[in-house]
C-alpha cells in the first residue's frame, strides 16, 4: 500500500521509465520488512516496515522463486517502469540456472548500465526492458526472465505484483 509509505523507492521505480528496483521481504519482530534497492548506482537498500495489520496480514515469504532464509535480499523480484511495456516485474532468479541445476540460489545482480541484470553462475545478461537474454545465451532453448503481472494506479495507490 503506497498510501501508507509515500515517496518510497517502490514508487520511484514505477514512476520513471528505465528505473528499476530489486524487491524482497523478511519478517522481523512480527512485522514484514520490504527491502528495495534501486538501479541508481548508490547500492543503498531502503527498508520499508509494514506497520499496519492490513499490510501484515499477507505472507511475503515466497516473493519470487528464491527463498534464501539467510539473505532475504537475494530473493524476490525486480520491478520498474519499462519504456514500451509499462510497469513490469521480473523474478530475481536466473530461469536457466533454475532449470539446469535445480535449487533456488541464482540471484541476478545489476550490470554496469543498470538496465540489465547478470547471473553470476552462467554469465547470461538479461534486459530489463524485455526480459530477454542480451548476452551470454547458450542456445535457442534459453529462457527469458520469469515475468509477473503488475497493477499500479499511480502515486498513493496499491501496488500488486503476482501471477
Amino acid at each position: 500500500k503506497s498510501q501508507y509509505h509515500p515517496g518510497t523507492s517502490l514508487e520511484t521505480a514505477l514512476n520513471g521509465t528505465g528505473v528499476y528496483t530489486m524487491v524482497s521481504a523478511k519478517k522481523v519482530n512480527g512485522a514484514w520488512n520490504i527491502y528495495s534497492t534501486l538501479n541508481d548506482g548508490k547500492n543503498k537498500t531502503e527498508t520499508i516496515i509494514l506497520s499496519t495489520a492490513k499490510e501484515n496480514y499477507a505472507n511475503y515469504t515466497y516473493l519470487g522463486a528464491g527463498n534464501d532464509p539467510k539473505d532475504a535480499k537475494k530473493n524476490g523480484f525486480i520491478m520498474g517502469l519499462s519504456n514500451f511495456s509499462g510497469p513490469v516485474a521480473w523474478d530475481r532468479q536466473c530461469p536457466n540456472c533454475l532449470e539446469q541445476y535445480g535449487g533456488t540460489n541464482y540471484p541476478l545482480e545489476w550490470t554496469g548500465n543498470r538496465q540489465s541484470v547478470i547471473c553470476d553462475k552462467c554469465k547470461r545478461i538479461y534486459s530489463l526492458e524485455y526480459g530477454t537474454i542480451s548476452s551470454g545465451g547458450k542456445s535457442k532453448s534459453d529462457k527469458p526472465l520469469m515475468q509477473y503481472r503488475v497493477t499500479y494506479g499511480g502515486k498513493g495507490t496499491d501496488i500488486y505484483v503476482g501471477n
